[in-house]
């Protein structure tokens, strides 16, 4: 994988991550109140559960993204996959 191919997947990691936990609390607030009748605690929004959730969300996602970035992801070659990488030697000569 090239550098330009994980800044991308690493972009894709951040911003997703951050739009889904965003997304995941406000959902789960909405339908703990719908489902549940809870009642809505004085000062939770769901713009403070949406801001506190982009954050967690922005927190796992740099995870996310330095994992992608600086993970060595590349096979390793056992040592007959390197002797025989140019082509295979047959071994019964006839």
């Amino acid at each position: 994988m090239n550098t330009g191919q994980r800044v991308g997947l690493a972009s894709v990691v951040l911003v997703g991550s951050i739009v889904g936990f965003t997304a995941g609390g406000v959902f789960g607030a909405f339908s703990d109140g719908y489902f549940l009748g809870r009642e809505r605690k004085k000062g939770v929004t769901y713009k403070n559960i949406a801001r506190r959730n982009a954050a967690l969300g922005g927190a796992f996602g740099a995870i996310g993204a330095a994992a992608v970035l600086f993970g060595n992801f590349e096979k390793k070659e056992t040592q007959e996959e390197q002797l025989f990488g140019i082509g295979h030697v047959p071994t019964n000569v006839f």
